[in-house]
């Protein structure tokens, strides 16, 4: 009995996949001249797509909108001409795959892909099971302009996003053209496939939804005097918004902006400037920073270890660096101290490193002026383990001249990594503190 289910479910398989090569053979028609081959010749045999679709770094925006495409409209895999596009997709995210070099001839091409249809319900199952982050982060760095005594208006002159970039759309133009190449020559209608969304806003209307403080702060006469005598015209914002796909089939992103703060960030201390909370969504998350930090920034030949201790978004703390010394310098160990604001996934740290002099590019030597890092990074959920937690972004130089005016450098990459602190002791939960608003003083010289 057992045997005659198994050859009537092996006949029932040996049908499904002959409908799924009569109606693929009009979509990927095959050349009289290549009726047989001997061997797999092309580098899409070597892609491993369940492996592909499982490592899919969630990071990306595109990626992580794809995934929630599907997943809002699961019935998509069914089509045979989304299903070649999503392929297509996995194997151009493929370190090394040539787009050019996929195929050797028209009859491998149509066998891989009806080959390829055996694996439609694991790679759902896939799709339905990674994490994907539907909350993140993007820092930003404010110039402000010339604080407005009579009208208490403190004006943006410049909003400047790090890291992931919100624009109108979201799109994958490099999967897109090599699929063109892939599929060249065949009926396959890529236009299909989602290969860009569009991103909405709350209102489901066709807006960025950028920096949610605006572009202007009514701020006390005192408050503006505290700013810019601590940190001059330059302020920071970290901002979580909400990324979910439409569940109707359309090809469209909302982002909602949920949770932010606005702040002055110095080497020792962090201020609270402005906050914003949705009404309904808001659910405020920060990273805990809290363990043991490595940070390597090649460029600079900075090797840095840091602790920090934190409340609430606000975190302070200190650590060592060490020197390889240059040919008219020493190496050595020297005292690190900084000051950072977190978010959900990000964080942006200010580090007092005097020996900086004469080692950032574009800046120039000023006599009597100071050289801070600020470090805007990430942690990779995706690649945290019980050892490490992945740390990666980008390090800019601010040189402060004594006349106080601001200078950057370019940015450079950074990389590193929280390790498992030696000893977990359980923290209290400390109370946010107040607004600058409300205790400006207080809060500029504590560091809280």
């Amino acid at each position: 009995m057992f045997f005659r289910r198994r050859i009537a479910f092996r006949q029932f398989q040996n049908r499904i996949a002959g409908i799924a090569a009569v109606s693929l053979a009009a979509l990927l028609p095959m050349q009289a001249q290549s009726q047989q081959i001997s061997t797999q010749s092309g580098l899409a045999a070597g892609v491993n797509l369940a492996q592909a679709a499982r490592q899919l770094n969630m990071q990306d925006m595109y990626a992580r909108a794809l995934y929630l495409h599907i997943r809002g409209n699961p019935a998509l895999l069914d089509n045979q001409q989304f299903y070649v596009g999503f392929l297509a997709y996995l194997m151009s995210t493929t370190e090394g795959f040539d787009c050019g070099q996929a195929f050797g001839n028209e009859f491998e091409r149509r066998d891989y892909f009806t080959r390829a249809f055996a694996l439609k319900d694991q790679l759902r199952e896939i799709v339905s099971t990674v994490n994907i982050p539907q909350r993140f982060d993007i820092s930003y760095t404010i110039d402000t302009g010339r604080y407005d005594f009579t009208s208490t208006t403190l004006p943006f002159s410049n909003i400047t996003s790090i890291g992931s970039v919100l624009s109108r759309s979201i799109s994958s133009q490099n999967a897109r053209y090599c699929a063109q190449q892939m599929l060249e020559g065949t009926t396959v209608d890529i236009s299909l496939f989602p290969w860009q969304f569009q991103v909405v806003n709350e209102a489901v209307k066709p807006e960025t939804p950028g920096f949610p403080f605006g572009r202007s702060l009514q701020i006390s006469a005192n408050d503006a005097r505290i700013l810019f005598e601590r940190f001059g015209r330059q302020l920071y914002g970290s901002v979580s918004y909400l990324f979910q796909a439409a569940n109707n089939g359309e090809q469209k992103i909302q982002v909602i902006p949920t949770d932010g703060q606005l702040f002055g960030l110095a080497n020792d201390a962090v201020v609270r400037v402005k906050s914003f909370s949705h009404p309904q969504l808001s659910q405020p998350s920060y990273l805990d920073i809290t363990n043991p930090l490595a940070i390597s920034i090649p460029v600079l030949g900075l090797n840095a270890d840091l602790k920090f201790t934190q409340e609430g978004f606000r975190a302070v703390g200190s650590g060592t660096r060490k020197d390889k010394g240059t040919d008219i310098t020493i190496g050595g160990e020297f005292p690190v101290d900084g000051s950072a604001a977190v978010a959900n996934s990000t964080f942006i740290m200010r580090l007092a490193v005097p020996q900086l002099i004469g080692r950032a590019q574009g800046l120039p030597n000023t006599q009597g002026a100071q050289r801070f890092l600020t470090l805007f990074g990430a942690i990779d959920f995706g690649k945290v383990s019980n050892l490490r937690a992945p740390v990666s972004g980008s390090a800019i130089v601010l040189q402060v001249e004594p006349d106080g005016n601001l200078r950057n450098s370019g940015a450079m990459a950074f990389t590193g990594a929280f390790r498992p602190a030696e000893e977990t002791a359980p923290a209290a939960a400390a109370p946010e503190a107040s607004q600058l608003e409300e205790s400006p003083q207080q809060a500029s010289t504590t560091g809280n």
